[in-house]
């Protein structure tokens, strides 16, 4: 009963340490006024998540630092709740029933997690020796010692933290902060769109894109979650960014969600050049803002090189990116069979995650059908760069795809999903605003 108690009370210890640096008073002075619970809270995970990256560097009582949160936050919680209900004009139905939707949700995530309590490979082989790292009270110096030291630690950050400050410091209290994430993440997204149209619609097709996107299997110790919301959040908030006057604050948020997602996973790597270069080409901002931008990421990305060789001894993948087996693809025959095969585990792992299918029919409804312009510019251009990464990671691997690819791209599928999550959301919302102007 106790455990049980403590596994909701993690909820609770979640939703205090985001009340803050921002909420709705501080954001209106700023300059940004439609902000909703949904929105306050990532901007506050962000910022805190950067903080946990940088803490993760130094030598800093974890606990310290913890308790400190819990203090700033509750603060922070009693002043939002006094002011909450001052707002006459915003409807407060829609907010809180959103609000006790989301932390429902997180309950039943949370108890499956609880009931299932075996870690998957990945988790076995190395995610939990660095989660292990931090619960101990070590650095990301300390990460050498252990195995497949040179993959990113931030999301193995989070589960050592939260598993040692956790009132029963069992293991999995740690991994739940991984699904508060992904819930955080689609009502983000849900809660800013569909306004003035029925609740009951709202949950519909929140419930939709929990059904073609969860899969309760990667919460067993596997990271791909976190770059699954990071690349949402990207999204989200470069649309807002297009948009918005005051953009000096979405610019900052940009920064800190790519230094998040270049040390979450290796692919991150990979995933900054491909947002550098949306960013780039799409931005609706002058070009030293765009210049600007990408300066940045590779700072951020040699700073990520600078700090694994210091820390770690060296800074390298998995395996060599150019080799000799490269040649191979000379014969046609091998080049063509190999991209069959990579090709027709695409369309298997698009079906474990039919959020592609959804993806793909409504790019084929929007460009072939309907031919509208109502699903975002940069969708269809990130789709494009971001298969070729897929295809490109099978071509350059030496390992046998036969036992590879079954094991491996249905995550990088999930993984890369989210960016799109946003964009198709977008594109239902202005289609049931289309139908209500005919109508």
């Amino acid at each position: 009963m106790t455990e049980i108690f403590f596994i909701y009370f993690q909820l609770m210890i979640f939703l205090v340490i985001f009340q803050f640096p921002l909420n709705k008073s501080i954001l209106k002075k700023m300059g940004y006024i439609e902000n909703n619970y949904f929105n306050i809270l990532i901007y506050n995970i962000l910022i805190q998540s950067f903080l946990y990256l940088i803490i993760s560097f130094v030598a800093l009582n974890l606990q310290v630092y913890f308790y400190f949160q819990i203090f700033i936050g509750f603060i922070y919680l009693i002043f939002n709740f006094l002011n909450f209900f001052k707002d006459t004009k915003k409807n407060i139905f829609n907010d809180i029933s959103m609000i006790l939707i989301f932390l429902l949700l997180n309950l039943i995530l949370f108890t499956y997690v609880a009931l299932n309590l075996k870690l998957e490979w990945d988790a076995l082989s190395h995610w939990l020796q660095k989660a292990q790292v931090f619960y101990q009270n070590g650095v990301y110096a300390d990460i050498k010692n252990v195995s497949f030291s040179y993959y990113p630690h931030f999301g193995t950050f989070l589960w050592g933290f939260f598993w040692k400050n956790s009132f029963l410091q069992l293991e999995y209290f740690g991994r739940l902060i991984l699904p508060f994430l992904y819930l955080s993440g689609i009502l983000f997204c849900v809660s800013n769109l569909f306004k003035n149209k029925s609740y009951l619609l709202k949950v519909i097709i929140l419930l939709l894109i929990l059904r073609l996107s969860l899969d309760y299997y990667l919460f067993g110790g596997y990271q791909d979650y976190y770059l699954f919301v990071e690349l949402l959040i990207f999204s989200k908030i470069f649309y807002d960014y297009q948009k918005e006057k005051h953009t000096n604050f979405y610019f900052i948020l940009l920064l800190l969600n790519s230094a998040l997602i270049l040390w979450t996973k290796q692919e991150g790597f990979f995933y900054n050049i491909i947002l550098s270069l949306v960013f780039f080409i799409f931005c609706n901002k002058n070009y030293k803002i765009r210049f600007l931008f990408v300066f940045f990421i590779f700072i951020s990305i040699f700073l990520q090189i600078y700090l694994k060789n210091i820390f770690i001894g060296s800074f390298h993948f998995n395996e060599k990116v150019f080799h000799p087996n490269l040649l191979e693809y000379l014969n046609i025959s091998h080049l063509f069979d190999t991209f069959v095969l990579i090709s027709k585990h695409i369309i298997i792992s698009s079906i474990k995650y039919p959020i592609w299918i959804l993806v793909i029919f409504i790019l084929l409804f929007s460009k072939v059908i309907n031919k509208d312009d109502y699903l975002i510019n940069y969708s269809l251009f990130y789709l494009i760069i971001f298969f070729g990464f897929v295809y490109a990671i099978y071509f350059q691997t030496r390992m046998n795809l036969d036992f590879l690819l079954p094991i491996t791209i249905d995550r990088i599928l999930l993984q890369g999903s989210g960016f799109m999550i946003y964009p198709l959301l977008l594109y239902f919302d202005k289609i049931i605003n289309r139908k209500k102007r005919i109508n």
